[in-house]
Formats: C-alpha cells, sequence, structure tokens
C-alpha cells in the first residue's frame, strides 16, 4: 500500500483489479495500521476517516466495505465533472 503524507493527514493508496480482493487486502492493511497506531499509542478518529473507490468498470461497488477495529469507515464520492 503506498502512504501519501502531508502535516497530520494521510492517504493510502492501493489499487486491484479485483475488487473482492482489494477489500481484503484493504482491510489487512488497515489492520496493520490500527496496530501500529496503538503501538505507538496513537488513535485514527474513524469519524474523520474517509475512503474513496473508483472503478472505469460498470460494476456493483455496493457491498465494498472498508473497517477499522470493527467499525465502519465511511465512502465518499469521486468528484467527477462528467459531462
Amino acid at each position: 500500500m503506498k502512504s501519501i503524507l502531508f502535516a497530520d493527514d494521510t492517504v493510502l493508496v492501493r489499487s486491484d483489479n479485483n475488487l473482492g480482493k482489494l477489500q481484503n487486502l484493504v482491510n489487512h492493511e488497515m489492520t496493520k495500521v490500527m496496530d501500529w497506531l496503538t503501538a505507538n499509542k496513537l488513535s485514527l478518529n474513524i469519524s474523520k476517516t474517509k475512503y474513496m473507490l473508483t472503478t472505469n468498470k460498470h460494476v456493483s461497488t455496493e457491498s465494498f466495505v472498508i473497517n477499522a477495529n470493527r467499525k465502519r469507515i465511511e465512502r465518499t464520492v469521486p468528484w467527477c465533472n462528467c459531462r
């Protein structure tokens, strides 16, 4: 997973051609992130945490869920000026 850091914000980026595999990979990585935060006496404000899923395929993404400490992370929609 690629990370991009700016001040106190972090963006994690992951891609895969298979949505099911992507969901499993991201949830596994989130578990590792949460373990690292706990080990370093840090926390993640879940209410301010969002994820974005983008795809160029016409597939249903409704069942795609990312969790952190058994709490669902809110999904945001990508901005699109699609004309």
